[in-house]
């Protein structure tokens, strides 16, 4: 409706909007209106913030029974416990919600595993094209690790899986499912993505690191999870760039597919700019970036993941 209707003191001939005197007071109304819906989005956004902080604090406590499992255990310790701490982070903020996990696009389909498996191919694509370009940034010598077969590397990282499964649980289950539909899609990927770098943050990395890394891949994750109805996808995603990056290793490792020689990675002092970090950084933001308006401007999409519309 166009601003004047509501700013003139009288009726508008031939509006289908006529506005009496009587009711001149409507902008107050609409200041109020306004002020309400930012307070209901600020409302979910705290709401979604004190999940993660949920989610980290049950993940920190029960990461102290990692020192009870065996070395070759921990990682894969560390990943079940992070998927304990998750769901009951999602039961206990679902109960408040009175929602259950199908809901919120939680639940196991014929096609999860095909999702699963879709995510894995774009990590592996994507992460494959950034690694390619590190290893040739830094002219560095790849060879086939004596040490290491396949079956030796997947068993080997076997526990990537569960890392990840818990982490999208943390920030792409009940967090952008409580914010999309409340701030909008694009709004939801970026808080959920700041969230996943601060729990970064919290967790040991450096905040530069955390903002190249989880925070641009969280973008990316978090399309994915919308795209696709679900976590599935963006796990799998998830896995995969890990998975990429533990392929190629150094010369004395006896887990990655590839070892590298002769790699010539300068020490960045202080006040340069560190390119091997920020070239692939700022690519994959701006290829997620663009994902995510192609997806807000057509948002007719091929329906090949039924389940709870998360878009």
């Amino acid at each position: 409706v166009p601003l004047t209707i509501f700013i003139r003191n009288e009726a508008i001939p031939n509006s289908p909007f006529p506005i009496p005197n009587s009711q001149f007071p409507l902008i107050p109304h609409m200041k109020l209106k306004l002020i309400r819906n930012g307070n209901i989005k600020l409302n979910y956004i705290l709401r979604a913030v004190l999940f993660c902080i949920v989610f980290t604090a049950l993940w920190y406590v029960f990461s102290f029974a990692i020192g009870f499992a065996p070395q070759h255990l921990k990682r894969t310790a560390h990943g079940m416990l992070g998927i304990l701490a998750a769901v009951l982070a999602t039961a206990l903020f679902l109960r408040f919600d009175r929602k259950k996990f199908p809901e919120i696009g939680l639940r196991f389909e014929r096609k999860t595993l095909l999702r699963f498996f879709t995510g894995v191919m774009i990590g592996v694509v994507i992460m494959g094209l950034l690694a390619t370009f590190a290893l040739f940034y830094a002219d560095a010598e790849i060879e086939l690790n004596p040490r290491s077969n396949l079956a030796n590397f997947l068993l080997a990282t076997l526990p990537l899986i569960p890392l990840a499964l818990m982490e999208e649980l943390g920030f792409r289950a009940y967090p952008l499912e409580t914010l999309k539909g409340k701030v909008g899609l694009r709004l939801a990927i970026f808080i959920t993505s700041l969230l996943f770098a601060g729990y970064h943050i919290a967790i040991g990395w450096t905040v530069a690191s955390s903002f190249y890394g989880p925070a641009v891949w969280g973008c990316l994750f978090g399309l994915a999870a919308i795209y696709s109805k679900g976590i599935a996808m963006p796990t799998g995603i998830h896995y995969a760039a890990n998975l990429t990056t533990s392929a190629v290793g150094g010369e004395n490792s006896e887990v990655s597919i590839w070892i590298t020689r002769h790699a010539e990675i300068r020490a960045v002092n202080q006040g340069e700019i560190d390119w091997l970090t920020l070239i692939p950084s700022l690519s994959l933001l701006v290829f997620a970036l663009v994902g995510i308006e192609l997806f807000i401007r057509h948002r007719v999409v091929p329906d090949k993941f039924p389940g709870p519309d998360r878009a």
